[in-house]
């Protein structure tokens, strides 16, 4: 091996280091997408929980803002 095979070698790792890196950075942004939907997900399933109790303790839940009369009735 010589001088011109090291600089070959060192050059392809050099692509092969920047293409893994790029597909790091593009897979980080994919599971942070997941993260934000699995969050918005789980926060509207607890606020259907919360809603669900809410109507069976009650039989009536105000939806809305306070100028709001819209109602739900089991």
């Amino acid at each position: 091996m010589n001088i011109e095979d090291v600089k070959k070698l060192a050059l392809e790792w050099q692509e092969e280091l920047n293409k893994e890196k790029q597909r790091k950075l593009q897979a980080d942004a994919v599971s942070q997408d997941a993260s934000m939907k699995i969050n918005m997900y789980d926060g509207g399933l607890q606020f259907a929980d919360m809603l669900a109790k809410k109507i069976e303790q009650t039989g009536v839940v105000q939806l809305g803002t306070k100028a709001s009369n819209r109602k739900t009735k089991p």
